[in-house]
């Protein structure tokens, strides 16, 4: 997939720009986006790290940790430090796509695995909590975008709205008659899904400033999809 064609936005903060400079100005600590393993609960997601840490990890640890230069993955047993890339299971990182990437490479314009150009947009199949980083409501999308189709949202109020998507769209927007309630469920149907995909909305305090910011936002909110796509929009190769 060309990196090219999907550059991964995440609003007013461009990832490509983000990371072109992040490796002259990565900040002092790491953030945990990702652990596994009998170790998982001394390096919950959310942990902030001193990137001179020691991690010391057992046999079926996985964990990855993120800052201005991307992501970096460590597999245990054994003892490791994120800065120092000279050690045989940290020399390299493994992305999901399956391919290795040598520590300190930088994606200049990140991939996005399912081809959502956007985390802020709702993608109407996924189940879950959405963060919503702006003011004003979200933009819908939908990964096949060759044929129409249409969409019901159903919110508090009961009312189902009904949304026609045409053939070669893959956004929409949201209906101006209902408003984004956070706390509250809403139920979208998109005709051609088997299941509804129910959504809760989440808006955060303040626009974050870098990825490792809106990492550390979307972990506290609890909006996993949406922390899934930036980190492996932005694994080191």
């Amino acid at each position: 997939m060309s990196s090219v064609r999907n550059r991964f936005s995440i609003g007013r903060i461009t990832l490509a720009a983000i990371l072109a400079t992040g490796a002259a100005s990565a900040a002092a600590n790491v953030l945990v986006v990702r652990s596994s393993g009998p170790s998982a609960q001394a390096y919950p997601p959310g942990k902030s790290l001193p990137d001179n840490a020691a991690l010391a990890l057992r046999a079926g640890d996985t964990l990855v940790v993120l800052d201005g230069r991307g992501t970096r993955t460590f597999r245990g047993p054994g003892n490791f430090n994120p800065s120092v890339a000279a050690q045989t299971s940290a020399r390299t990182v493994v992305a999901n796509n399956g391919r290795r990437a040598r520590i300190g490479a930088v994606r200049s314009a990140p991939y996005v695995p399912n081809n959502r150009t956007n985390i802020w947009h709702l993608d109407v199949a996924q189940s879950g909590n959405l963060c919503l980083a702006e003011a004003g409501p979200p933009t819908l999308w939908r990964a096949d975008a060759e044929r129409s189709a249409t969409v019901s949202i159903a919110g508090p109020d009961g009312a189902a709205r009904q949304l026609s998507w045409p053939a070669g769209a893959a956004t929409a927007t949201w209906p101006a008659d209902l408003p984004i309630a956070e706390g509250t469920d809403y139920r979208l149907q998109l005709s051609d899904s088997p299941a509804p995909a129910t959504v809760r909305f989440k808006r955060l305090q303040s626009q974050p400033g870098d990825v490792p910011a809106v990492a550390a936002a979307l972990i506290e909110a609890g909006c996993q999809e949406q922390l899934d796509l930036l980190v492996d929009s932005v694994a080191q190769n």
